[in-house]
Parts: C-alpha cells; sequence; structure tokens
C-alpha cells in the first residue's frame, strides 16, 4: 500500500476526480518494449497530450500558474506560459478545427482561481476566454466547434464553444461529474460521468443520452475513439477497458494488473488502443478483440497519464510524476495491399512556389480498415524506418490529409506508401499543388499505382518533352520497387532521331527527381521530343514533371507501359 501524497498536484487531483483516497501500485512483469523518455525543462507535471500542426505533439503542465508545452518528435521540448495571473492549472488539450490547439485552465484545488478555455495558436501566441464553469477536457466536434466537460458539480454540463469564442452550456440530466469527451464516429460527441457511472452521448444540437455501465462504481474516466467504430473508456476503480458501440451496448475488458488505474486512452497507429496506467507504471495495450499487452515505464512511480497517437507512427503518454515526456515504439503490421503515390512533397520550388501534397482516404467497404501511408524520402533507400502516418476508418468514413508530409513531421520530396495492414484498400485521392496562398492553388491530381503498373523487362515506357522549354520546366522521377533496378533511357527529338543513350541504375525502394538535364546526365533536351524508358532489371516507375515558369502549375505525366 503507498501512501496517499500530500503534494499540490496530488491534492487538485483528487479534488478533480475524487477517487483518489488512496494510491495502489502493485508490482507485476510485463513485455518489453523500446520506450523513450524526455524531461522537461522546468517542473511542470505533464498532463494531457495532443497531436498538433506541423507534426509537433502539445501538452498541459498540471500545475499552478500553468504552461502549455510543446514537443517535436526529436524530443525538443518549448513552453508557454498562461497570460492569466490566476491559480489557474490547465488540464485537458485538443486540436481544434481552425488550427490552433485548444485547452482548459480552472483551480481544480480550491476554486477560486480563473476558469477559461485557451486557444493557442502554432507559434505559442494564446487567447483565453472565460464563462466556463472548472471546463476539464475538450475535444473538437463535427460541427466545427470545441465540446468541453465541466468538472463542476454545481453546474453538471456539457459547454461548447465557437471558434470565436461564444460558450454554451447544456445539463445533463444525472448528477454525473462529467470527466473526458471525445468525438464518436457517428457525428455525436462522447463522454464520461464519473460519479453517476455512466458513459454519456451528446449531439451537435445538445441532446444528451446516457448508459450505465453494469461494473458498480467503476468511475469510468477517459474516451476515445476507436479504430473500429466504437467507443473505448477507461474504468479507474473497475480497473478495466470498456469499449462501447454508437447504439449504446457495452463491453468490459479486464486489465491483468490489479489497481492499476486505468487512465488515457487513444487509438493507436496501427489499430489497437492504448492506455496509461497511472498507478500500475505501465502503458496498456488492448486489441479491438480485447486482448492486453502491458509495457513498464522505465522511470519508476512515473504515474502516466496522458496518451495519444504520435505523428510518427508511435504513440506519446504524459508522466506527472516524473515531469517527463514518453514515446512507446509500435510494432509495423506487413502490409497486405500498397498503392504507391510516385512522388510527394512539402517543398518549396523554383520562382516563388511552393508545392504540397493533400491525400484523402475513403474507406468504401462494410468492414472497418486501416494502415499507414509510408513515405520514402528522396535520394535514400527506403527501410522500415520510414515516417508514415496511420489511418483507420470505419465503413464510409473519409480521413483528409490537408498536407500529407508536416503530418509525419517532415517535409522535402518523395514518394508514398499507402499500405493496407487490415481488411480493403482504401479509395485515394492525393493532389499535388502550388500553394500560392491567397491567389489560390493549382496542380494535378496524382492517380496511385500498384506494382504491376511499373515497368518491368520486356515493358517499355514514354516520356513527352515539352515543346517550350522557356516557358516550362521539366524534372524526370523514378520510383524503384522491392529490387534495385536499370535502365536505359533513349531520348528522341520530334523527328524520331535518337539524340542520345542514357544508362541509368538505382537501388531498391528508391525516389529521385532531377531536372531532365540532369537526369539524363547533361544529354541535349530536344523541345517537343521524346524518352522512351526500357527497364533492363528490376521493375520501376518513370515520370515526366512539368511546371509553368509563370503560374507554377505543375502537372504529371506517368511512363506507363506502351502497346
Amino acid at each position: 500500500m503507498k501512501e496517499n501524497r500530500e503534494t499540490p498536484i496530488a491534492r487538485r487531483t483528487h479534488c478533480l476526480l475524487l477517487f483518489l483516497a488512496s494510491l495502489l501500485l502493485l508490482q507485476g512483469v510485463a513485455s518489453a518494449q523500446t520506450i523513450t523518455e524526455f524531461p522537461l525543462p522546468t517542473t511542470g507535471s505533464p498532463f494531457r497530450i495532443a497531436v498538433g500542426p506541423n507534426g509537433n505533439l502539445w501538452f498541459t503542465e498540471f500545475v499552478e500558474h500553468g504552461r502549455i508545452g510543446r514537443i517535436t518528435i526529436e524530443g525538443s521540448v518549448t513552453e508557454f506560459a498562461l497570460p492569466t495571473p490566476f491559480d489557474s492549472t490547465p488540464a485537458g488539450i485538443a486540436a481544434g478545427p481552425d488550427g490552433n490547439l485548444w485547452f482548459t485552465a480552472a483551480d481544480f484545488e480550491l476554486g477560486i482561481g480563473a476558469s477559461l478555455i485557451g486557444r493557442i495558436a502554432p507559434d505559442g501566441a494564446i487567447t483565453e476566454f472565460t464563462g466556463a464553469a472548472s471546463p476539464y477536457d475538450i475535444a473538437a466536434g463535427a460541427d466545427g466547434n470545441l465540446w468541453f466537460t465541466e468538472a463542476d458539480s454545481a453546474v453538471n454540463s456539457i459547454g461548447r464553444i465557437t471558434t470565436m469564442g461564444v460558450i454554451r452550456e447544456f445539463p445533463i440530466p444525472t448528477p454525473g461529474y462529467p470527466s473526458s469527451i471525445t468525438s464518436g464516429p457517428d457525428g455525436n460527441l462522447w463522454f464520461t460521468e464519473v460519479r453517476s457511472n455512466k458513459i454519456g452521448q451528446i449531439t451537435t444540437s445538445g441532446v444528451i443520452t446516457e448508459f450505465s455501465i453494469s461494473t458498480a462504481a467503476s468511475e469510468p474516466s477517459d474516451i476515445a475513439a476507436g479504430p473500429d467504430g466504437n467507443i473505448w473508456f477507461t474504468e479507474q476503480h473497475g480497473n478495466k477497458i470498456g469499449r462501447i458501440t454508437t447504439a449504446g451496448v457495452i463491453t468490459e475488458f479486464v486489465i491483468p494488473t490489479a489497481a492499476s488505474l486505468p487512465s488515457g486512452i487513444t487509438a493507436g497507429p496501427e489499430g489497437n488502443i492504448w492506455f496509461t496506467e497511472r498507478f500500475g507504471n505501465r502503458i496498456g495495450r488492448i486489441t479491438t478483440a480485447g486482448v492486453v499487452t502491458e509495457f513498464p515505464v522505465p522511470t519508476a512511480s512515473s504515474e502516466p497519464v496522458g496518451i495519444t497517437a504520435g505523428p510518427d507512427g508511435t504513440v506519446w503518454f504524459t508522466e506527472l510524476s516524473a515531469n517527463k515526456i514518453g514515446r512507446i515504439a509500435v510494432d509495423r503490421s506487413p502490409a497486405l495491399e500498397t498503392r504507391i503515390l510516385p512522388v510527394v512533397g512539402s517543398t518549396p520550388g523554383a520562382n516563388g512556389t511552393f508545392f504540397r501534397t493533400s491525400v484523402q482516404l475513403h474507406n468504401s467497404s462494410s468492414t472497418p480498415i486501416a494502415g499507414r501511408i509510408v513515405f520514402h524520402p528522396s535520394g535514400i533507400p527506403g527501410s522500415k524506418t520510414d515516417p508514415a502516418v496511420f489511418y483507420s476508418l470505419a465503413p464510409s468514413l473519409t480521413e483528409f490529409f490537408p498536407d500529407l508530409l508536416p503530418a509525419m513531421g517532415r517535409s522535402g520530396v518523395g514518394s508514398a506508401d499507402v499500405e493496407v495492414t487490415s481488411g480493403s484498400a482504401p479509395v485515394v485521392m492525393a493532389r499535388v499543388f502550388n500553394d500560392a496562398g491567397a491567389s489560390g492553388t493549382t496542380g494535378f491530381t496524382e492517380e496511385p499505382m500498384r506494382s504491376e503498373d511499373a515497368l518491368g523487362p520486356e515493358r517499355q515506357g514514354v516520356l513527352l518533352i515539352p515543346s517550350d522549354l522557356v516557358a516550362f520546366r521539366f524534372n524526370i522521377g523514378v520510383r524503384t520497387l522491392e529490387a534495385a533496378a536499370s535502365m536505359t533511357l533513349t531520348v528522341r527529338n520530334a523527328a524520331g532521331a535518337i539524340v542520345a543513350t542514357v544508362p541509368r541504375s538505382f537501388p531498391a525502394i528508391y525516389h529521385v527527381q532531377q531536372g531532365a538535364l540532369e537526369f539524363l546526365e547533361g544529354a541535349t533536351l530536344p523541345a517537343g521530343g521524346s524518352v522512351t524508358v526500357a527497364v533492363d532489371s528490376g521493375n520501376a516507375i518513370l515520370y515526366g514533371a512539368t511546371v509553368d515558369n509563370s503560374t507554377g502549375d505543375p502537372s504529371l505525366q506517368i511512363a506507363r507501359a506502351a502497346p
């Protein structure tokens, strides 16, 4: 038995959730897993964590006069102090629909400090909005607003705030002490009720429905949408993980380590659900079928609390007492099927252009699908550790990545593989475009390719050279598959005469894009001519990228097998 802590953090948490009468920490053996920890530069007691724009993670520091922290995927930490000079303690945090992070803050210990909803821009600028009563957790809704719980027994409401700061409250029928909230796959918000032992659902118009948990006094805490179209939650005193369908059917799964106090929960990048065990000092993983695996945190008594899937294909969590941010590696499931995007980028180009790649995925099947988009940087052979962003889609759902590489914390040029690890392949729409800011975009839709679409021995392809090499610039790119590839490129003028013959060889899983003159190793480039590609060994996708030098408008042609 571990004695009650008398630190301000513990007292504040006790007053907030009303379940920390005693702290039990049982020792046990769990499976090994690679965990990396990053200490904070100041004593901040990191609490909740969320992914923000530009591939960074943001977290709240659960201390008086608290701070909002930002950590890169490399582990570099920056902290931003709250402007309010009161005893406000930041708690929940979530990415908003406006490209900012939104957080809650209140005086959870004495109840005399400021209660506020905060907005923090990617550069750290903070705006505060008052009018909420002890706001605790927050989530973006399908209606473009932010929704939050009010951890005040006198109010007992779910709040809604617009991105302009207008607040409205919706009372919960049962005195339930709402805790965590998440956006569900049905377009509604789902939340936990610690005192009433219920899971609540609220529509974006404010209609509330409640569902009772069969385990008595289980104290449901955190909640998150799962990869299977259901909602998953932690039961702190029940020592269970719960699953509720959108119809309200609840199933519970026991955690092997007793009295572990499961806290945060998130959908993982690989199709499982991950959670923190605050007193068990473990990170837990549960499959959608209910199989639990636990991984010990290296720092003893670190109290892992918040958790989220990172933009880099790992899972990130906060360590409240250790004052650290943790990262746990996630094993990548083998790909069942792959679609190749020959070129993707998020990078400045010539003449003031800036090229980005957006990707939209849709599950047109009747069962859940999951997978990842793996980025292979240009000029480096691909590997299993290449950065990735993961997707998990219930039937009929669509996911959008407005700028693919920053979603992985990356920039530059390369190729990408849309891999399927569960279910069938998604419908993919990719667009490469020049972002001209207020002037809009110009670009093209890129068709994902199968491996069988690549050129191989006895399959020739042709690229056409622009007829005006002053108004347009011409690049040639290649992406090889699982084996190294060698090829012969034959350059002809418009009349069909051979100008040059250029042999090239490339490693396996390799991308490079160069100006045509460089790619053809200095061969004369005849305006309006052609480049015939004959792959001698291996398989490769060859493409030509033409860009208007005046407007920055790009286009793409694939060297497909000629008849």
